[in-house]
């Protein structure tokens, strides 16, 4: 680090030093700082990367979590990356709108670096020293990656582009504002620890740094613009797909069906929710639960399909149910999780690839494929409902979520959406064809 600082010194470079910190989504609704809580990953805390304003330029509209760049400043990460996990990324995204009111135009910047993507300095992307290089300037990219590479980092350097041909760069009011965020999801066996620990205390530095001038407005660029082209996109999908398996799923739901003959149920679907982020940049889509979700910062890694709002009554229970996307190959890392408030959209419970692994066969013994599945249920029945190691008990429809966050800011338990998630398909290190996943499925069951 301070061999990197003295190589900025010696090419006349300035830097200003920024923060990383956890922003919990549903902490920060109950806080009242955003408008909505927009269906955060309860498994997956986001680390956000927060940077220092450039003397003189216009305000950040969401500070610490938003900042603009001016179009030959550079930001730069330094340290380690996080522990043996599933899957983690470090993923730019453009949010323009105010988080404390709503909407918001939240989309990813290109492609994230993943735990498959990411150069480190040594032969395991855990664990291991890395730089990240943040720019929309060639000639900066150029002379920083060199910096690093003095510095002992070459060959554990990554670069994301922000396209001038996209995003308008700058320090100004026009210019739009940006968000680094840090995806750590589903520890390897023996490593929970340590990845709390890594995020309670992310062994990373991070810095804004630009060519320095003599002038005293620090707002204008030292160096001609030198526009990086939009970096081509991973491309999803390899034509394999889960849908031989429909014959199964469809038994899987029968035998739950049968198991609960003093209910009454009704299936939901799940849906594409969230737009691609080029198309919803282009076409403006906002985020504005509950009638607008448009992107929502999806990652370019991720399907995340989204079922509707619907009621769940204390007295009664939900069983999700469908592929385990990471079993069948089609993901690394998938998920189901259950939100409240058609408006806030608060995490409530979740359970990932690991913890579902082997839970369709309380229902489907028999079948060969059965750890292709997976089914879980979320009940508010009490001891009436579902038991076993493969329920999760709901709060009750009228307990105050915020109390745990030592606020009263008031949201709808009785109102809940699911969401189904799927992260980088091992084969594309991208996100799965939704064309090749079998989408997941939920149950509702009320009493008769």
């Amino acid at each position: 680090m301070a061999q990197f600082k003295r190589q900025l010194a010696n090419s006349g470079y300035v830097s200003q030093s920024g923060t990383e910190e956890v922003f919990d989504l549903n902490r920060r609704y109950c806080e009242g700082a955003v408008f909505s809580a927009m269906w955060p990953n309860i498994q997956s805390p986001y680390i956000v990367t927060g940077l220092p304003e450039v003397p003189g330029q216009a305000p950040n509209t969401n500070p610490p979590a938003t900042w603009r760049i001016r179009q030959d400043e550079a930001i730069v990460m330094i340290g380690a990356t996080p522990p043996p996990e599933e899957y983690f990324s470090f993923d730019l995204t453009m949010l323009q709108g105010s988080l404390p009111t709503g909407p918001v135009l939240w989309t990813s910047v290109g492609d994230p670096v993943n735990n498959r993507t990411i150069h480190t300095t040594g032969s395991t992307p855990y664990n291991r020293p890395f730089a990240l290089v943040v720019t929309g300037n060639a000639r900066t990219r150029e002379e920083v990656n060199g910096m690093l590479a003095s510095s002992g980092l070459e060959g554990g350097t990554n670069n994301i582009t922000i396209p001038p041909a996209m995003f308008r760069l700058g320090l100004d009011e026009a210019s739009q504002q940006f968000l680094l965020g840090t995806r750590t999801i589903a520890p390897k066996p023996g490593f929970e620890k340590a990845l709390d620990d890594y995020r309670a205390a992310p062994p990373i530095q991070v810095f804004r740094v630009r060519p320095g001038s003599s002038s005293a407005d620090q707002t204008t660029p030292v160096y001609a613009a030198d526009p990086l082209p939009v970096p081509d996109l991973r491309v999803s999908g390899t034509g394999a797909t889960e849908l031989n398996l429909n014959p199964t799923l469809n038994l899987l739901r029968q035998r739950i069906l049968d198991s609960y003959p003093g209910y009454e149920a009704h299936d939901l679907t799940v849906e594409r929710g969230f737009e691609e982020s080029y198309p919803g940049l282009q076409d403006k889509l906002v985020t504005d639960p509950p009638t607008k979700r448009g992107v929502a910062a999806l990652s370019n890694d991720a399907d995340d399909p989204i079922t509707q709002d619907f009621g769940l009554p204390d007295g009664s229970f939900v069983v999700t149910y469908g592929t385990n996307h990471a079993a069948t190959r089609q993901a690394s890392y998938s998920s189901i999780s259950l939100y409240a408030d058609a408006k806030a959209a608060v995490g409530v419970a979740a359970k990932n690839n690991r913890e579902l692994q082997g839970t369709a066969r309380d229902f489907i013994p028999d079948q060969p494929d059965a750890d292709k599945f997976y089914a879980w249920a979320f009940s508010r029945a009490g001891g009436a409902g579902p038991s076993g190691p493969h329920v999760t008990t709901l709060p009750s429809a009228g307990s105050d979520f915020c109390a745990q966050y030592g606020t009263d800011r008031p949201v709808d338990m009785s109102t809940m959406q699911v969401v189904a998630r799927a992260y980088m398909q091992p084969a594309t290190l991208t996100r799965p064809a939704l064309s090749s996943l079998l989408l997941d499925r939920v149950l509702v069951f009320t009493p008769k």
